[in-house]
């Protein structure tokens, strides 16, 4: 979204919201618990769940009742948070729709809810989520790497000390985040991942509800690390490639044992599909302002990276320039790092999806994320380096 009123975006959609007092939570999942427990901390009146599963429908789930869709009716002072991952919240928001409800006037997702109650409200800095390459570095070359590993000709190994610096930027700014993600590459070759952890664990880990790494589930996990994700609670997901990748198999094995051995948060990411940016045979060269604003709002890309101090647009965008794709645009960064106060409301709306231009420049050259990519290809299927 192209900004157009600065620091007052969401001043309408926060006339709205503070009419309402209680509400309902759509999802009774792990967002949907994670929301209980921050809501509860808010004291905001949660009047039960919704939820479109019929084996948890009329069942209690942290003491509220789950309820489907259409057996409540919103009061003028109620509405409904929607609970869920942005990649599977496109057919409930268009349920709701169809149901007549509004969004931003009676429905919310918990990002925007979030973000809005603790700095109109609180006067605090929230964050849905970040995505925190410390590496590029991966033992796979998957030709369709959204992190673009077949382009990098020289793999990017951050030293510690930069990468706690930047930690430290964040939550210099940052009051709470839902999930600070961990990612890569493959973040278990990060040399330094154990002391990486460490740092956020013993500095920042009150500020964070979801602290969260992924593997590929083809290396080896070693225990000093494990144990490390097991004091400070870290997720893991484990990408289950063992179709692309059989002679992987064993080590994928050992991998979930490993994890489970120390009861870790996990769980384990397996897919028939994946998208394809295709970066190298997309051209929106010739598309106008107005279409690529478009492209870039129907994207629905839910992830921006934090690196160098400054939080980028669209972390797909910031990958592509790390491989070379696209020249870094300073227009589609946020600088973190001479942040005042007085622009809280500006990187609220950033993060939740305004810049400048109201696209990025790679969306020229990105076949766009999974709500509008027609490229769809096999999962982890390797390309010969």
């Amino acid at each position: 979204m192209k900004w157009t009123n600065k620091g007052h975006e969401f001043d309408h959609v926060y006339e709205n919201l503070k009419k309402k007092k209680s509400f309902y939570l759509f999802g009774a999942g792990m967002y949907g618990q994670a929301m209980y427990e921050e809501l509860t901390k808010l004291e905001v009146n949660i009047l039960g769940y919704i939820d479109n599963d019929q084996t948890r429908q009329h069942k209690v789930f942290n003491g509220k009742q789950i309820y489907a869709l259409d057996e409540i009716e919103l009061k003028r002072d109620e509405a409904i948070i929607v609970c869920v991952t942005p990649f599977s919240r496109g057919p409930i928001m268009q349920q709701l729709q169809i149901a007549q409800y509004v969004y931003n006037e009676n429905v919310f997702t918990m990002e925007i809810y979030m973000s809005l109650k603790y700095v109109y409200e609180l006067d605090k800095m929230y964050i849905s989520s970040i995505s925190f390459l410390p590496s590029t570095r991966c033992n796979l070359n998957c030709e369709a790497c959204l992190n673009f590993t077949p382009y990098i000709k020289h793999q990017m190994i951050r030293p510690l000390d930069q990468v706690k610096k930047d930690i430290d930027i964040f939550f210099s700014v940052v009051d709470y985040i839902m999930l600070f993600h961990i990612s890569g590459g493959e973040p278990f070759l990060y040399p330094y991942l154990k002391e990486l952890v460490t740092y956020i664990g013993e500095n920042y880990r009150d500020k964070i509800h979801f602290l969260q790494t992924v593997t590929n589930g083809t290396i080896e996990l070693k225990d000093d690390i494990l144990e490390v994700l097991a004091k400070y609670q870290v997720g893991i997901t484990i990408d289950d490639y063992r179709d692309a990748v059989p002679e992987k198999r064993e080590a994928f094995d050992k991998a979930l044992a490993q994890v489970e051995k120390y009861q870790l948060r996990h769980d384990v990411n397996k897919v028939d599909k994946w998208i394809d940016l295709a970066p190298t045979k997309t051209d929106h060269s010739d598309w106008n302002e107005w279409r690529l604003i478009k492209h870039f709002e129907s994207c629905h890309e839910p992830w921006q990276e934090l690196r160098e101090g400054k939080l980028y647009s669209c972390n797909y965008a910031s990958y592509a320039a790390v491989a070379g794709l696209v020249e870094e645009n300073e227009e589609e960064n946020f600088k973190l790092d001479t942040y005042t106060k007085n622009q809280m409301k500006e990187l609220m709306e950033f993060r939740l999806g305004y810049n400048t231009k109201g696209y990025v420049e790679f969306c020229k050259k990105c076949a766009g994320f999974v709500d509008i990519n027609p490229y769809i290809v096999e999962p982890a299927k390797q390309k010969e380096k």
